[in-house]
């Protein structure tokens, strides 16, 4: 029996076919391509919600050490200074820097020091002080990876805000509140009547968005606020925008309320910053946001969901009456025997 030769039995690939394998290379990686790019955001989006559980387990945790939850804006201030001059501004994040594993920045923050002739108070200089290093440090686990600021920023930013409820009265005084959080307040656990899974503490933004200013008579009508422009304002670096510095606690940088859905407009009192007004959550993950409800527990809130009747003036903070913005305005009030379902 006579086998024929491997040699004989071998025959390459015309141009032809060449060509028609080549095209459905081609497309199967076109094909691939938006699945890969969906798969990442996806990938992202989880890690985003995952840093925001994490800070959740660090409010509770400061929480079990000191019987109450930090103030989302702090009046505690090192003797006044040409750099400390500000009370009520250091945020909540600062207190928090022991419970998600940065107890080292938190003691530089603490202690006094001086550089290149400066000296700086302990518990630091005023948020916005762009030459204090703790300040400028950008902590990869306040940060949304689906977000890419502006990277001449000169601080570190944050994707991570305090809720203060459905009011636009965020700066009062007294110790009630709508919210879980207010400037100068603690609460406890226990003044949250609703539940704490029926009620948000924390949320996202996108650093860089500028806030409208609005006057008194417009700021009672949230729905001028919606009509407002939304955008973010990346070409002054030294803009106080939405999460411009995680050390700021100002209502424009590191607050949100219930009023307005997610990826809506930020309204400001005649100002950007440590003033009452209508401040929105953002993400770059679709039609919502992430937030963290008083239990510990993430979700993703759509731009959907239901906020009643916008045309109504915001309640006072120290109301403790339902909700006139429906299911989202619920969700922020710690008020008691409202509707949640969303």
């Amino acid at each position: 029996m006579i086998c024929k030769s491997s040699s004989s039995m071998r025959r390459g690939f015309t141009i032809v076919e060449l060509f028609v394998v080549l095209g459905i290379i081609g497309l199967l990686i076109a094909l691939l391509l938006p699945s890969v790019r969906t798969s990442r955001e996806a990938a992202r989006r989880m890690q985003c919600q995952n840093n925001l559980r994490q800070l959740g387990r660090g409010v509770h945790n400061y929480h079990d050490t000191f019987d109450s939850l930090p103030s989302c804006s702090s009046g505690d201030s090192p003797e006044p200074t040409d750099i400390t001059f500000s009370d009520n501004r250091r945020s909540g994040l600062i207190a928090l820097l022991p419970f998600i594993e940065q107890s080292a920045l938190f003691e530089t923050i603490m202690a006094s020091h001086a550089v290149d002739g400066q000296t700086y108070p302990a518990m630091g200089p005023d948020p916005w002080v762009d030459t204090y290093e703790p300040w400028q440090t950008q902590l990869i686990d306040m940060m949304c990876p689906s977000d890419s600021p502006e990277p001449s920023l000169p601080l570190g930013t944050t994707n991570y805000v305090f809720c203060v409820g459905d009011t636009t009265n965020i700066y009062h005084e007294g110790q009630i509140g709508r919210g879980v959080f207010s400037p100068g307040r603690k609460t406890h656990l226990r003044d949250i009547k609703d539940g704490t899974s029926n009620t948000v503490m924390l949320g996202e933004i996108l650093v860089g968005i500028k806030v409208n200013l609005q006057t008194p008579e417009q700021l009672a009508n949230p729905q001028l606020c919606a009509q407002a422009a939304w955008e973010l304002e990346i070409t002054d670096p030294t803009a106080h925008t939405r999460g411009y510095s995680w050390a700021d606690g100002a209502a424009g940088p590191a607050m949100f309320n219930t009023i307005l859905p997610p990826n809506s407009a930020s309204c400001g009192l005649n100002a950007t910053e440590a003033v009452d007004g209508i401040y929105s959550l953002a993400s770059c993950h679709g039609s919502g946001a992430h937030v963290v409800l008083a239990d510990g527990s993430t979700r993703y809130i759509s731009d959907e969901i239901d906020t009643g009747d916008l045309a109504a003036a915001p309640l006072a903070s120290s109301s403790d009456g339902p909700s006139p913005y429906g299911v989202w305005g619920a969700l922020g009030s710690i008020a008691g025997g409202e509707q949640h379902e969303f």
